[in-house]
């Protein structure tokens, strides 16, 4: 297979469009700088295509194109600034590239190009997804949980199903294909067998020590990628599902955060109707989730807006996680049986900032002298977000030209709420702190 060059400044992003191409068998070298880039040129180094961010921290991408061309590597370039007509030409026509993507860009399409620069025919969706309806949940099965947290054997057992929406609770141990996975949960349908199957290859995208879910919640995004994502810390194991970039599912190896618990401590269920739903879960063949819906304890409306907020509970409780692991996994979660959701992720993690962090922790990480700046190429448009009339002024007056302490005396929002607006924008990639000591290698933030 291939051998590739991503040169992208956002690490989060690199690292996906890395292991995505690493699932397709190639082998993916990523760097983050335009200095890095051309150091990678060696007389001794071989690569077969590239793909180049025209919006570099240190160089202009069209000086690292014009080095790909003069080693005769074949490149793609992509901008989230550089937009329109007029930058494709000139990225192909002047700078040699091969093709041109917009960001946000669909990752597969990415890929397909980066194959066909390099000689390499692509690979289809059925080759890379084989195994689509297989649940990632299989897997946590075999991990050990917490040391307050029971086993999940005992959760999943067959004669005793856990109360919760998750799929492990009853699909966890079904051989069937998925199109015929609706069967297993008529009233009808004898116990499936469990049985284990074999866990989708996850590929370590890196160490939370060194970004943030927030940061990855991005890069999802801006590559509008269909997958999993999983976070480990210690024993602890969480799983997000993607379709276009948007979080459609959450789920947590921690008994307090499945379903059934969720509601009870939403008090959208009592004791004893819980153990009610799960009575009838178990004889039924039903998730915990559908019983209650059969027995009249929620309406779907409620149990979808349950839904939403116990995957939201489950993501930001990882928001502060700064040790722990990422992974990925290109799995598409084509689960017809799971509610639809679509949760926005610049929504997800403003309002996430809000909602769980504290104003002491607040002021450690908004400095009274910080200076934001605009981001050149945000994962996200100012249009998308969802921003009240105060919270969109804060963001006008970040200009780079005011510090946090500044920008506090201006606004009408309280201490707390400006700090986690500015906290949210920054996460989510919309603003961001610039160095203050200009070099000759600085970021360009106009031409190619």
């Amino acid at each position: 297979m291939a051998r590739l060059l991503i040169v992208e400044d956002n690490q989060e992003l690199a690292s996906l469009i890395a292991t995505v191409a690493e699932t397709r068998g190639h082998e993916a070298v990523t760097v983050f700088t335009g200095e890095s880039a051309l150091e990678a040129l060696g007389p001794h180094s071989r690569f077969d295509a590239a793909l180049v961010d025209l919006l570099l921290p240190d160089i202009r991408g069209s000086e690292v194109l014009g080095a790909l061309r003069a080693h005769g590597i074949p490149a793609i370039a992509v901008s989230g600034v550089y937009k329109g007509d007029r930058f494709a030409q000139e990225a192909t026509q002047v700078h040699g590239a091969c093709a041109f993507f917009e960001k946000p860009f669909e990752l597969d399409g990415v890929i397909n190009a980066l194959e066909e620069a390099a000689g390499v025919p692509p690979v289809t969706h059925g080759e890379l997804l084989d195994e689509v309806d297989l649940l990632v949940l299989e897997e946590l099965v075999q991990e050990t949980p917490a040391a307050d947290e029971p086993a999940l054997e005992s959760v999943l057992s067959p004669s005793e199903p856990a109360p919760s929406e998750e799929p492990a609770d009853v699909s966890e141990a079904l051989p069937l294909p998925f199109a015929q996975r609706g069967a297993v949960w008529t009233e009808a349908a004898p116990a499936p067998v469990r049985q284990r199957r074999q866990l989708p290859e996850w590929s370590l995208g890196g160490d939370l020590a060194h970004t943030s879910v927030p940061r990855l919640l991005n890069a999802y995004y801006e590559a509008r990628h269909h997958g999993e994502l999983k976070l480990r810390q210690g024993t602890v194991l969480k799983v997000v599902y993607f379709e276009a970039g948007r979080v459609v599912y959450a789920a947590s190896n921690l008994a307090p955060e499945r379903f059934g618990r969720f509601c009870l401590r939403k008090g959208a269920l009592t004791e004893a109707q819980l153990a009610e739903a799960a009575g009838y879960a178990r004889e039924h063949s039903l998730r915990t989730g559908d019983a209650l819906l059969k027995r009249g304890l929620l309406s779907p409306k409620q149990r979808r807006q349950l839904l939403e907020e116990q995957v939201k509970d489950i993501l930001w409780s990882t928001f502060a996680w700064t040790e722990g692991g990422y992974g990925f996994s290109p799995m598409r979660p084509q689960r017809a049986d799971l509610v639809p959701l679509s949760l926005f992720p610049g929504d997800l993690i403003l309002e996430g900032v809000t909602r769980t962090e504290t104003l002491v922790a607040l002021r450690q990480r908004m400095a009274p002298g910080r200076r934001l700046f605009p981001t050149a190429d945000p994962p996200y448009g100012l249009h998308e977000l969802k921003l009240a009339g105060p919270q969109a002024m804060l963001l006008a007056f970040a200009d780079g030209t005011k510090t946090v302490e500044d920008l506090l005396a201006l606004t009408d929002l309280s201490e707390r709420e400006a700090l986690a607006t500015l906290r949210g924008l920054e996460l989510s990639g919309v603003l961001e702190e610039r160095q203050q000591t200009p070099n000759r290698r600085q970021r360009i933030s106009f031409g190619l």
